[in-house]
């Protein structure tokens, strides 16, 4: 085969070769008698030409040849009409597509460099702008709810907040939170500004998986947009923990009522004298408890403990509360004094260093706390306890269990100040992280932020089994993808048909149910513009001007046209039909 040079029928060379040359050979043998003539090595050659140009045109040969790639303009989303009319007016008779997510995009078979206008392709589909020269030049700034936080999923008896940047409001309009009901629990109206942050609440009153709606009226009461807000409570389970105290504190008081309030099982010890202890029971029977043993200690999902009450324990019951941690993952909390930051490494886990600081605060200048005037060294394994982006405790971990204890002095301040809802939130989110941890056997995370029907959703699967199914409501069973270095995760892609609530559980676990919420392609859309915008810009940057995509040139195999062939092969076949006429 020449350089550069193929045949489209390459595969059928030796069939039509072999045809070839049986076929000059009848023709040898026919002209055969005439061999002594002069005029018979004339047609041998007149034939071989006419019969090889026969041969060439039957494999169909293709040559390279160096084309030129030129530029187009790819239209999505939220694209300005002045760019593209700027676009047209530089580069005349450029090519133009409409972007359609999910699908192929004929324009790239003939251009090698992209202009993309608006808030340009779905992450999904970046895959097809490989090794393109693009130059993305942004579109309109999305409008509306660009920004939702609020917690997907939450205890019942928690607060749901609902947090919203809406992107260049219009005065007179509101914004209605409703519940599955379509019942109003609360409104803020809108102001005339670039940017207004709003926040709404609610307290939902049983479990389950409920859709709370976002709803925008104009002046009128007339309806502008909705937003699903999808939540799921679950019920709480309330938890036995054991709180002992060398001598009664305010702090102690206001906790163990704090826990109790809410349900948990608490059994709460308070030294009188030596030997001498008082008890108190909330939510649970009379069982008291003298000496830790690891069989006194195992129903508790928390023990906490003063300093002083820490440090008085005795070798064996110092023991027995290790073992309870390390072997059944029981969470310790020390509450500190002024002396516990001064212990030595062997009696505390914990190192401090003076940072001077008496005082936090929590967002707000009117919610601040005292502290102790200093701070966790980071060491190895510590792992802090961050609330609204203030360090407020640290543990460590210790097997299966935790060791935490804080910086916090008198909390329970809060409370007298009339600030019960940071108080809660504090302790919760404090004890959350120390308590025993159920052990799970898998574990869902949902990797897509808005999923939409017909629209690839991909999860994420920790699971210890081997080889483990998942499948969706309707039986349907979901390809996994091992992770290559943990082998414990995988990862899947499952396009919902339906929006609403969908689920995914394991074939051989039916407890192991994951569900997520698919909206409706009116839903998220200001918050699907965003996103979809950032990530063009981390993927591509953002240009201003038009002068950054350049053209390239690609060698393609070109079919030779038939004629080159064809006229010679109709040359030699009408001489040699000419040729006996002119000797007769």
């Amino acid at each position: 085969m020449i350089d550069g040079t193929i045949f489209l029928n390459w595969k059928f060379f030796w069939p039509f070769l072999v045809g070839s040359l049986l076929l000059w050979g009848i023709f040898v043998w026919k002209e055969w008698p005439q061999r002594k003539e002069r005029r018979f090595w004339v047609k041998l050659v007149v034939s071989f030409i006419g019969i090889a140009s026969l041969l060439v045109m039957a494999l169909r040969p293709t040559h390279q040849k160096e084309t030129l790639l030129g530029r187009g303009i790819l239209l999505t989303e939220g694209r300005r009409p002045e760019q593209l009319d700027s676009l047209k007016a530089i580069f005349k008779r450029i090519k133009t597509e409409n972007y359609v997510p999910g699908k192929t995009l004929v324009l790239l078979e003939t251009t090698d460099s992209l202009f993309v206008l608006g808030h340009g392709v779905e992450p999904f589909d970046m895959w097809q702008l490989t090794d393109k020269s693009i130059s993305f030049l942004g579109g309109k700034a999305p409008e509306g709810l660009v920004d939702l936080w609020y917690e997907e999923a939450l205890l019942l008896g928690e607060e749901l907040s609902i947090k919203v940047r809406y992107a260049n409001p219009k005065t007179g309009h509101w914004l209605i939170l409703k519940d599955p009901g379509g019942n109003g629990l609360d409104s803020i109206p809108l102001e005339d500004s670039p940017e207004q942050y709003v926040e709404l609440q609610t307290k939902p009153k049983a479990s389950g998986q409920f859709t709370y709606s976002l709803v925008e009226k104009d002046a009128e009461g007339s309806f502008v947009g909705n937003e699903s807000l999808p939540v799921i409570v679950i019920s709480r389970e309330y938890l036995h923990i054991l709180m002992v105290n060398n001598f009664p504190t305010f702090e102690t008081k206001y906790l163990k009522n704090f826990l109790a309030e809410n349900g948990h099982s608490v059994l709460a010890r308070t030294q009188l004298t030596k030997d001498r202890f008082k008890f108190e029971y909330f939510n649970r029977g009379v069982s008291p408890i003298y000496q830790f043993t690891p069989k006194a200690l195992e129903g508790f999902d928390l023990i906490i403990m003063d300093t002083d009450s820490y440090l008085g324990l005795g070798s064996s019951s110092k023991a027995a509360l290790e073992e309870t941690i390390r072997e059944q993952g029981t969470g310790l909390f020390i509450q500190p004094n002024a002396s516990f930051f001064k212990l030595s490494q062997r009696q505390s886990p914990f190192q401090f260093q003076l940072d001077g600081r008496t005082d936090i605060t929590f967002g707000e200048a009117n919610r601040n706390l005292k502290k102790y005037p200093y701070a966790f060294q980071d060491k190895f394994p510590l792992q802090h306890i961050i609330l609204d982006s203030v360090e407020i405790a640290a543990y460590m971990p210790i097997e299966k269990g935790k060791m935490a204890t804080s910086v916090l002095q008198d909390t329970y301040h809060l409370i007298l100040k009339g600030k019960q809802d940071l108080y809660a939130k504090l302790w919760t989110q404090l004890l959350n992280e120390v308590v025993r941890q159920q052990e799970v056997q898998t574990q869902w995370q949902a990797l897509t932020d808005v999923p939409r029907k017909d629209q690839p959703f991909e999860f994420q699967l920790r699971t210890h089994l081997e080889g483990p199914q998942v499948e969706t409501d309707q039986g349907t069973g979901i390809p996994l993808l091992q992770d290559f270095s943990v082998s414990t995760l995988w990862n899947g892609t499952r396009y919902p048909r339906s929006t609403g609530w969908n689920h995914l559980q394991l074939s051989t676990d039916s407890l192991s149910r994951f569900s997520y919420y698919v909206f409706d392609t009116n839903e998220r859309k200001a918050v699907t513009q965003k996103n979809v915008l950032e990530a063009n810009i981390r993927k591509f940057g953002q240009h201003e001007g038009f002068g950054k995509a350049k053209s390239s040139t690609s060698k393609d195999h070109v079919p030779i046209s038939s004629l080159w062939f064809f006229v010679p092969f109709v040359l030699c076949m009408g001489w040699l039909w000419l040729e006996p006429k002119l000797f007769q």
